[in-house]
C-alpha cells in the first residue's frame, strides 16, 4: 500500500523567494553593442524530465540542453528526449523571453537571429519531507537561427538545498559562475550598462544569487501523482522493474540573478529551481 504521508510530502512544485530583485539587466546577442532595453527577469515555459528511483530514494532531473541525447535510464526514446539542439529549441521552445514585457528579448531575437536557452542537471534524494537536491548545474546557451552550433555563454554549479511542501529553495553553499562568452549579458547599474565580465573582474570574490521562481503547470500535487499513482495525466511517462519512475512536468518560470547590497545589480530571469550564494570564478 502506498504511503499517503510520503505521497503528500514527496514533491514540492512551487518555488517562492522573498529576496527582492536588484537593478535590471540588458542583453546583446548580435555583438554590435546595441543592448536591449533594461528588464528584470528572463521568462520561459519548459518541461523538466525526472528519473526517480523510489526504493533508493534517488532523484535526477534534467531540462533544456541537458535533455539532448538523454534516454532517462532507457525509459525514454533511444535517441534521447531531444535528438539535437535544433529539436530542443524548435519553434522557440526552451528559449528565454523577458519580463516585465516580452519586448526586449523578442526584439533582440528578431534583430540578431539569435536567442538564449539553458540546460539544467540536478541530483538529489527523495524522502518523507520532500526532495533534497545535493548538487547540480545551470548553463546558459546562445543559439542561432541559421543553424550554427550553439555557444555556451555561462555555466554555474551549486550544492545543497531542498524542497518542502509548497516551496522549493535550492541553496548554493559552494560553487562557481563562469562567464564563457563576453559581451552578451550586462547589469544595468542605475542606467549604465556594465558587462558581467567587467563586473566580475572588479569584484572577483563577489557572492551572487541565481534565483529561479518555478511553478508547475497544473499544481503541486501532480508530481506526486505521477510518481506514486503513475498517473499519465500528471506526467508519468514510464517505469521499470527496478523501481525507476520516469516523469515530466511543465513549468512556467522566471530566472533572476542578484548581487549583494550595496552593489545593487541584478541578473537574469527564467523558471526552474533556486540557486543562491554562488561564488563567481573567472573562466
Amino acid at each position: 500500500m502506498k504511503s499517503n504521508f510520503l505521497k503528500a510530502a514527496a514533491i514540492a512544485s512551487v518555488m517562492v523567494f522573498n529576496t527582492a530583485y536588484a537593478d535590471n539587466i540588458r542583453v546583446d546577442l548580435s555583438g554590435d553593442n546595441t543592448l536591449t532595453d533594461a528588464f528584470e527577469t528572463f521568462q520561459v515555459t519548459y518541461d523538466s524530465h525526472t528519473l526517480v528511483n523510489v526504493p533508493n530514494q534517488t532523484v535526477h532531473t534534467y531540462a533544456g540542453y541537458n535533455l539532448i541525447g538523454q534516454t532517462m535510464g532507457g525509459l525514454a526514446a533511444p535517441t534521447g528526449v531531444f535528438a539535437d539542439f535544433g529539436e530542443m529549441t524548435n519553434g522557440l521552445a526552451n528559449v528565454f523571453g523577458s519580463a516585465p514585457g516580452f519586448g526586449p528579448m523578442f526584439s533582440e531575437i528578431a534583430s540578431s537571429g539569435s536567442f538564449l536557452s539553458f540546460g539544467v542537471d540536478l541530483v538529489g534524494t527523495l524522502g518523507v519531507n520532500g526532495i533534497s537536491y545535493t548538487s547540480g548545474t545551470l548553463d546558459l546557451w546562445q543559439g542561432f537561427m541559421n543553424g550554427d552550433a550553439p555557444v555556451k555563454v555561462m555555466q554555474s554549479t551549486f550544492t545543497s538545498g531542498g524542497i518542502t511542501v509548497g516551496n522549493q529553495d535550492i541553496l548554493s553553499t559552494a560553487g562557481s559562475v563562469d562567464i564563457l562568452k563576453e559581451g552578451v549579458m550586462y547589469f544595468d547599474d542605475n542606467g549604465t550598462p556594465v558587462s558581467f565580465t567587467e563586473y566580475f573582474t572588479a569584484h572577483p570574490l563577489e557572492e551572487i544569487r541565481l534565483l529561479i521562481d518555478q511553478n508547475v503547470v497544473g499544481g503541486a500535487d501532480q508530481i506526486a501523482k505521477a510518481i506514486f499513482d503513475q498517473d499519465t495525466d500528471a506526467g508519468y511517462k514510464n517505469s521499470d522493474n527496478l523501481g525507476n519512475v520516469y516523469i515530466s512536468a511543465t513549468h512556467s518560470s522566471t530566472l533572476s540573478f542578484k548581487v549583494p547590497e550595496p552593489t545593487s545589480l541584478a541578473i537574469l530571469g527564467l523558471g526552474l529551481l533556486g540557486f543562491a550564494g554562488t561564488r563567481r570564478r573567472k573562466a
